[in-house]
């Protein structure tokens, strides 16, 4: 008997050893993921670093650019990359430009391709975008498979050169429930409104010696006098900022310019760009100098810092709604946050009029309206001069070999527009199906909309400058066939415009002497030979 249940043991131990053996695909630690679906750690917890968008208060689709490195460069990742959040775990779907990747391997689990016949696609779980991710990808393409290599390095930083997911840092999906609706001020009465000619994404109504500011996507502030109490009655969502604000944390880069404009840098104590990283020289000697100290990016803020520099306001972008926990941090050590959002601005010079909320919070209304008004006078004679007829093309070549260009609806194209030219991307060709301002391309596809535009201007300020035509031609030879490039009319931008919002004007001006055939001396767009 004891003999008998030996052997059942045995052949159990056995059936065991083969099963485990069957579905180890050949490979130690490889664990096995039905085709088209995913298995164990396919909906990985996200870390600390990313649990800012793991535990949204509810689920959310975004896209990240991303580099590789690995292979030969012939098969690749398509950038940016779909990630979703749901439920707390996040995962990416990553496309490739092949069809010839049957499986990847990644943390040890094996992933089939889920489109067969097409281009092949995996649904991978992502636990952190603060560390690259190494990935094996077989490929059939040759004689026989091989598994290749390849490290994923997410640029969704938003505030960094490179390739990244929005060169605006703005892609965050905004919260449907700070868009509108009646607050209570108590006894407070509207006394006035600020005149806004162009900008549409905020609003600014005075009560008394009181200020209500509406942000749209960010929410309502109130700002209070200094020595003045806050009034009673006021609504709970609202956000009370209290005078003086002189030790702002300031993470949007868009707005430091603007403030530097208005002469209230000493105002900003804490940044969240690095010195070397600034676009604003202003802002590089004060960093310099330890007037302005770098307390950390947007979604890893030096909390301690914060506090012992008495920080009290933080001005963010929308990227901030990838970090809610963050956010919630900031509120609950009794710092508000302001979340930015010119660059939702459809007009330039909407963006540009962001000065005026600066001179507001920051008690320099004078100079803010003085410098706005001089550049909406400078801007009158470009945007009344009639249309030159040419077609522009503005884009750059990422790492992977896509074209990035604008979306027709956002500022630098409508800069195109009001500059007297005819931009090539159109709102036909546009699925609006993300808040980016950009979208990649494949070549043919940039090709067919591009190839016979009158001028192309190369956007250096995320791939970096190029000093050449030939340079150009060596991204792809097929631009070597576009009419721009045996005309001559090939461009670069030098300087990154987004952090210069002020120079909004200057940049519009060059664009129209480059269409009307003028082009001489240049401050941000340089021409290739």
């Amino acid at each position: 008997m004891k003999k008998n249940r030996i052997r059942i043991i045995s052949i159990i131990l056995s059936l065991i050893i083969w099963i485990i053996g069957v579905t180890s695909c050949g490979s130690q630690g490889v664990t096995s993921v039905e085709e088209g679906k995913t298995g164990t750690g396919a909906s990985a917890d996200v870390t600390a670093q990313t649990e800012t968008i793991g535990t949204a208060t509810k689920n959310r689709t975004f896209q990240v650019d991303i580099t590789m490195e690995g292979g030969t460069g012939k098969a690749f990742i398509e950038s940016p990359v779909t990630l979703t959040v749901e439920d707390g775990k996040m995962t990416a779907l990553f496309v490739w430009s092949s069809e010839n990747y049957d499986y990847m391997i990644v943390d040890g689990v094996r992933y089939e391709n889920e489109n067969p016949g097409g281009k092949s696609t995996f649904t991978i779980p992502v636990n952190t975008l603060e560390e690259p991710l190494p990935v094996i990808g077989d490929t059939v393409a040759m004689s026989k498979p091989h598994e290749i290599e390849y490290t994923i390095h997410w640029n969704g930083d938003g505030t960094e050169a490179g390739t990244r997911f929005d060169e605006d840092g703005e892609s965050a999906e905004i919260p449907s429930d700070t868009d509108g609706g009646e607050v209570n001020l108590g006894t407070l009465k509207q006394t006035g409104e600020l005149d806004l000619s162009y900008a549409t994404q905020y609003s600014v109504n005075e009560y008394g010696d009181y200020t209500l500011i509406h942000i749209n996507g960010s929410g309502d502030y109130l700002l209070v006098p200094e020595g003045k109490e806050v009034p009673e009655g006021i609504s709970d969502e609202v956000i009370i900022l209290q005078k003086p604000l002189d030790r702002t944390y300031l993470v949007s880069t868009s707005a430091m310019d603007l403030i530097c404009q208005c002469d209230r840098l000493d105002c900003i104590r804490l940044s969240g760009t690095r010195e070397e990283d600034w676009g604003v020289e202003e802002a590089k000697d004060a960093m310099e100098a330890g007037e302005i100290l770098y307390a950390g990016k947007y979604r890893a803020p030096d909390y301690e810092l914060l506090l012992r520099e008495g920080c009290d306001l933080a001005i963010e972008n929308s990227m901030i709604y990838h970090e809610p926990a963050v956010r919630e941090k900031l509120m609950e050590l009794s710092i508000p946050v302001l979340v930015e959002m010119s660059s939702y601005e459809k007009h330039p010079l909407g963006r540009l009029e962001w000065i005026k909320l600066y001179g507001i919070l920051f008690d320099a209304k004078e100079e803010a309206n003085s410098f706005y008004e001089e550049q909406v006078a400078k801007a009158g004679p470009v945007m009344e001069r009639p249309d030159t007829g040419k077609r522009i093309a503005f884009f750059h070549v990422t790492a992977n070999g896509l074209i990035n260009v604008r979306k027709p609806g956002d500022y630098i194209a409508e800069m195109i527009r009001l500059a007297g030219g005819d931009y090539i991307i159109d709102d036909d060709s546009v699925e609006e199906d993300n808040a980016l301002s950009t979208m990649n391309m494949q070549m043919e596809d940039f090709y067919l909309a591009a190839h016979d535009a009158d001028i192309i201007i190369y956007n250096s300020t995320i791939a970096g400058e190029i000093g050449s035509v030939e340079e150009l031609v060596e991204k792809n030879n097929l631009f070597g066939e576009f009419k721009a490039v045996k005309d001559g009319q090939v461009y670069c931008t030098e300087k990154d415009l987004f952090q210069k919002t002020t120079d909004t004007v200057e940049f519009m001006r060059e664009l129209n002497a480059i269409f009307d055939g003028e082009y001489t001396d240049h401050e941000y767009i340089r021409k290739l030979e």
